[in-house]
C-alpha cells in the first residue's frame, strides 16, 4: 500500500501483556523537570472496563491515550525510521508527575505500560492502549461495591489556550456488584472544529462515539446520560497556575446522544453574504459573541468569542451506576473566504454512502459476522486548495483491517513565468546589447513557460517576467484522495468497532517559501467515525411449505396415494453473505430431492443502536430452495414416518472458519391416510377401484357421488375401504374371514402390515379392509354362531346342480350315439375323476375351434374355483 507523507499510520489492535502494580507505587523521577513543557504532552485520554468475575469482583481496565510523538523523553524513542513510536511499539509514557491508575481501593498502577495503535506525523500524536486487570475486596453488606478508578499524570499540551501544562484526571465510577461494564468513548486524539461563519449559522458540532458489548443486546438498555465533568484535574505549582483547569463554558453536550456543541462565536460581523468585516477579537459587539442569539440579537452572558487555537474538553457517560470518562483536544479552525486565495479546511466524505458515518447506523452498512467480509465502505478526502497532497488520518483498526491503495490524492502542480513584458529591441539597425533603451532586455520573455520556484522569483524567468506557483494564479488543479476500508473479522473480534478518520492536506514543502503559509503548514477535516457491528455467525434457518400442499381442498394433515406428494424446503440465513446447503436424511422409497435453487429479494432487516434508536434497512437476502417429491406407492397406505431436512451453512472466509459450521434440522411428519385416494387426471371409478381389487359399485357406494358418470376431478379424494377399529381377540385372518375377503387384502391396504410383513395387530389399531358382502359372515361378534349367508349356500348349490345335470346330459348323449361312443365314453369315465381331480377329459373337436376336451377342461376349472371360494 503507498500512501502520501501526509497519510498517517494504520492502527492495529494487539494483545498486552498485563502490567503489574502496587499499593505504594515507587514514583519514577521525571527526565527533565526544568521548564513547563517537560510534561506538555497529553492531549486524549479515556477509560473503560467490564467485570470478568461477580465474586470477589474482578475488573479488566481499558486505558486508551494519546501524547505528543515528539516528545523528547527516552520513554518515547521507538522503532520508526525518525527513531520514534510506530504502531506495536510498547512505551511507558512519563512527565512531570507520575502516570498511573489509582483503582480507588488504596491500590495503584505504575508506571503503566503502552502499546502504540496509532499514530499521526501531521498533527504530532502517538496513541496506545493500557489492559490490565484488578481484583476488588468481596463486597457485602459491610464492604463498598463502588469504586472511582483515575486515571492521571502530567502534563497537558503547552499549546492549550487555556489549562496548559496542568495534569489530567479521568476517573470512572465502577459499581461492581450491579452493572457489568462501563460503556466505551472511541475518538480521534484531536478533533478538528469549524468555527461558523456567521452570526445566525448553527453552532459547530461533532459526536462522541459511544458503545457497549455487554449491552448491545440487552433487553431493557440502562439509562445513559451524557455529562460534562467537573474535576478534571489539578495546576502544578511548577506553571504558576492559579486555580484547577476547568472544562470550556462554552461548550454543550446533548445528553442522549453525545452531540457536542461548541459556541465558538461567528468569524464575521454580519449574516449579509456580501459582508466579509470580520469580528474583532475582544469586541462588544453582540452579533460577535459565543453565546449570540440571532432571534433577540443579544448576547446574554457575554461569553467571549473563541479564537483559532487548541483547547480540550473532558466529557462523561454515565450508563446506570457507572461511567466512562473521554478527554479531547479540539483544534479550533477559521474557514476565510474573503482573502484571495480561500482559506479552507479539507473535507471527509463517502462517495457512495452519505448516511455512513456515526451516529447512522443500519444493518446494510454496520453489520458483519465473523468469518465473512464486512461490506467495504469508501471515503473520499477532497480540498479546494490547489496543489495539495491528501491523506488520511486513520485511528485505531481491527486486526486485519485493510486500507486499499489511495486512489488520487496529489494533484499537478508547479510554477510558471508570469509578466514578462520587458523584451525589445533598440532599433532595426542596432544589434541588441541593452544599453540604448531602459528597461528593455534582448531576451524574449518566458510568460507561460515552466519555471522553477520558488514563489514570486524574478530570476527564473527571461524577459522580465516572475516565477509564479500555480496554486497562487489559480491554475492548479484540486486534489481529492479516495480509499476503501475493507475487513473479514476473524474469532475473538465479536463487539462493536469504530473505525475514525480525518483527512490530511499539504502542500510540498519544497513549494513553500514561507512555512506559515495557508496549506504549508498540514491541515486536517473534521473527524468521522464508523461503526461496525460484528456478530456471531448465526445458525440458518430452515422451513417448508408442507402442510399446504398436503390437500388444496380439505386442508388435512395427511398425504393421499394417487397424488404425488410435492413440496418445497427453504434455507435462509440472517448472515445474508452466508448459502446454507439443503440436505436430507433417509428418504422413503421413489422419493426425489431436486437440486438446489437460489432466489433474492430486498429482505427488511433491524438494528437497534446503542442508544436504542431502531433502524430498518433493506438488505438483498438470498433463499435456497430445493424440491421434495415422493410418489407414493398404492400399499403405503396408513404410512407414518419422520423425514429431516437439513440446512448447514458456511464457516466463512476466513482460513480459520470463524463462523463455524452450523446445521438446523427441520424433522416432518409424514402420514399417508389410509382407505383414501386421491384421483389422477381423467381417472375413472373403475379405474380407482381396480387399483385396490374390488369393482366401481363399492366405491361409489362410499362416497358421496351423485352418479357414476359424473367426472372426477383431478386430486378429488376418494374412500377406497371401510375403517375397523381391531377387537379383543382379532386376528387378521379372522377379519378378513369375518368380512369376506384375504389376509393379502388386508395387508395390501395397511401399510404396517403389507410392506412389514407382519401379521401382529393390537386393540384399538385402525385397519383398511374392503369387504365383500358375498362372502363375509351373516352374524356378528355376539352372536353365538355365526355363519355363512344362506344366499350364498343357495347360489352354491344351483350352480352345483347345474354342473352335475351338464356332465349327465353328456353321457347319456354319448351312450345314445353307438358302440364307438360308448367306447369312447368309457376311455372318458376311465381318465376323469371327480370334478376335484380334474374333471372330464373329452377331445373332440367342436364347431368353434376348441375341444369339447378343452371345453370341459375349462368348466372343470371354473368349478374348482367356487367349490374352493364356498368351500374356505
Amino acid at each position: 500500500m503507498h500512501l502520501s507523507a501526509a497519510v498517517l499510520a494504520v492502527a492495529v489492535v494487539l494483545s498486552l501483556s498485563t502490567p503489574t502494580w502496587s499499593a505504594v507505587p515507587a514514583l519514577p523521577v521525571p527526565p527533565n523537570v526544568f521548564g513547563p513543557n517537560n510534561g506538555g504532552h497529553f492531549r486524549f485520554g479515556t477509560v473503560s472496563w467490564v467485570k470478568l468475575q461477580q465474586q470477589p469482583p474482578i475488573i479488566r481496565f481499558t486505558v486508551e491515550a494519546a501524547f505528543r510523538r515528539s516528545f523528547t523523553s527516552t520513554n518515547f524513542k521507538g522503532s520508526g525510521e525518525d527513531g520514534l513510536l510506530v504502531v506495536g511499539d510498547h512505551f511507558k509514557p512519563s512527565g512531570l508527575e507520575t502516570i498511573m491508575f489509582d483503582f480507588g481501593d488504596g491500590a495503584m498502577l505504575t508506571p503503566m505500560m503502552f502499546q502504540v495503535q496509532a499514530y499521526s506525523l501531521s498533527e504530532d500524536w502517538v496513541q496506545g492502549v493500557s489492559i490490565f486487570e484488578h481484583t476488588y475486596a468481596r463486597f457485602s453488606s459491610t464492604t463498598p461495591f463502588q469504586y472511582v478508578g483515575t486515571f492521571k499524570g502530567c502534563c497537558r499540551v503547552s499549546e492549550l489556550k487555556v489549562n496548559a501544562d496542568t495534569s489530567w484526571s479521568l476517573s470512572s465510577i465502577m459499581n461492581v456488584r450491579d452493572d457489568v461494564s462501563s460503556p466505551r468513548l472511541t475518538v480521534l486524539p484531536v478533533q478538528t472544529v469549524i468555527k461558523k461563519q456567521r452570526p445566525s449559522s448553527e453552532d459547530p458540532a461533532f459526536y462522541i462515539p459511544a458503545s457497549d458489548d455487554t449491552q448491545r443486546d440487552h433487553p431493557h438498555p440502562r439509562l445513559k446520560t451524557f455529562e460534562v465533568m467537573g474535576n478534571i484535574g489539578h495546576a502544578p505549582s511548577i506553571i504558576g497556575m492559579a486555580g484547577k483547569p476547568t472544562n470550556m463554558p462554552q461548550m454543550s453536550v446533548h445528553p442522549e446522544t453525545g452531540r457536542i456543541s461548541l459556541a465558538t462565536g461567528a468569524i464575521y460581523v454580519s449574516d449579509a453574504v456580501a459582508n466579509y468585516k470580520k469580528c474583532v477579537p475582544g469586541s462588544e459587539q453582540p452579533s460577535c459573541r459565543a453565546d449570540y442569539n440571532p432571534s433577540t440579537q443579544t448576547s446574554t452572558m457575554n461569553m467571549t468569542n473563541l479564537q483559532p487555537g487548541l483547547y480540550n474538553l473532558v466529557v462523561q457517560l454515565m450508563q446506570g451506576n457507572s461511567s466512562s470518562p473521554v478527554e479531547v483536544m479540539i483544534s479550533l479552525v477559521e474557514e476565510d473566504y474573503a482573502r484571495a486565495i480561500p482559506l479552507e479546511m479539507p473535507r471527509l466524505s463517502s462517495p457512495t454512502a452519505p448516511d455512513l458515518f456515526y451516529p447512522h447506523l443500519s444493518y446494510a452498512r454496520h453489520v458483519s459476522y465473523l468469518g465473512f467480509p464486512m461490506t467495504p465502505f469508501h471515503l473520499s478526502g477532497s480540498t479546494n486548495l490547489q496543489a495539495m497532497q491528501v491523506g488520511f488520518t486513520v485511528g485505531r483498526m481491527p486486526s486485519g483491517a485493510r486500507i486499499s491503495t489511495i486512489a488520487g490524492g496529489t494533484s499537478a502542480y508547479g510554477f510558471s513565468c508570469v509578466n514578462g513584458t520587458h523584451w525589445c529591441k533598440e532599433s532595426p539597425q542596432t544589434s541588441c546589447n541593452g544599453t540604448s533603451t531602459l528597461g528593455c532586455t534582448c531576451q524574449e520573455p518566458d510568460t507561460e513557460k515552466a519555471c522553477r520556484g520558488p514563489h514570486n522569483s524574478m530570476t527564473a524567468c527571461r524577459g522580465g517576467g516572475t516565477c509564479q506557483s500555480c496554486w497562487y494564479r489559480g491554475t492548479c488543479p484540486t486534489s481529492t484522495g479516495v480509499m476503501a476500508v475493507e475487513w473479514v473479522p476473524t474469532s475473538g473480534q465479536v463487539g462493536t468497532h469504530m473505525f475514525c478518520f480525518d483527512v490530511t492536506a499539504q502542500r510540498p514543502q519544497e513549494y513553500c517559501s514561507d512555512a506559515n503559509e495557508h496549506g504549508c503548514r498540514a491541515l486536517s477535516s473534521p473527524s468521522q467515525c464508523v461503526n461496525i457491528d460484528v456478530f456471531k455467525d448465526p445458525a440458518p434457518h430452515i422451513f417448508s411449505n408442507y402442510e399446504q400442499h398436503l390437500d388444496p381442498y380439505a386442508h388435512s394433515q395427511f398425504a393421499y396415494i394417487g397424488r404425488t406428494l410435492t413440496f418445497e424446503v427453504y434455507a435462509t440465513d440472517d448472515n445474508c453473505k452466508d448459502t446454507p446447503a439443503i440436505t436430507m436424511g433417509p428418504m422413503p422409497p421413489g422419493a426425489t430431492l431436486s437440486t438446489q435453487t437460489r432466489t433474492s429479494s430486498q429482505t427488511p432487516k433491524s438494528l437497534v443502536s446503542f442508544f436504542g434508536v431502531n433502524d430498518t434497512s433493506y438488505v438483498e437476502c438470498h433463499t435456497e430452495v430445493r424440491t421434495f417429491s415422493w410418489v407414493i406407492p398404492h400399499t403405503y397406505g396408513g404410512y407414518t414416518g419422520r423425514h429431516c431436512f437439513h440446512a448447514t451453512d458456511e464457516c466463512g472466509e476466513d482460513d480459520h472458519c470463524s463462523g463455524e459450521l452450523d446445521t438446523t434440522t427441520l424433522c416432518i411428519d409424514f402420514q399417508v391416510a389410509k382407505c383414501r385416494y386421491a384421483v389422477s387426471l381423467e381417472q375413472s371409478i373403475a379405474e380407482v377401484a381396480s387399483i385396490f381389487g374390488t369393482d366401481w359399485i363399492q366405491v361409489f357406494n362410499l362416497n358421496y357421488l351423485a352418479s357414476p358418470d359424473y367426472m372426477l376431478f383431478k386430486n378429488q379424494v376418494l374412500n377406497v375401504g371401510h375403517r375397523y377399529i381391531v377387537g379383543v381377540g382379532d386376528t387378521v385372518l379372522k377379519i378378513a374371514r369375518r368380512f369376506g375377503t384375504t389376509d393379502t387384502s388386508v395387508g395390501f391396504l395397511n401399510y404396517e402390515l403389507g410392506e412389514k410383513h407382519n401379521t401382529n395387530i393390537s386393540v384399538g389399531q385402525e385397519l383398511c379392509l374392503i369387504p365383500n358382502s358375498c362372502f363375509g359372515e351373516v352374524q356378528s361378534i355376539w352372536d353365538k354362531n355365526p355363519h355363512v349367508d344362506a344366499s350364498l349356500e343357495q347360489w352354491y348349490s344351483g350352480v352345483k346342480s347345474a354342473y352335475d345335470a351338464l356332465r349327465k346330459a353328456n353321457s347319456e348323449h354319448m351312450e345314445a350315439n353307438g358302440p364307438v361312443a360308448r367306447r369312447l365314453l368309457g376311455m372318458q369315465q376311465a381318465a376323469a375323476p371327480s370334478v376335484a381331480e380334474g374333471g372330464v377329459g373329452v377331445t373332440r373337436v367342436g364347431k368353434g375351434g376348441m375341444s369339447e376336451r378343452d371345453k370341459w377342461d375349462k368348466i372343470d376349472a371354473l368349478m374348482r374355483q367356487v367349490e374352493l371360494l364356498v368351500g374356505g
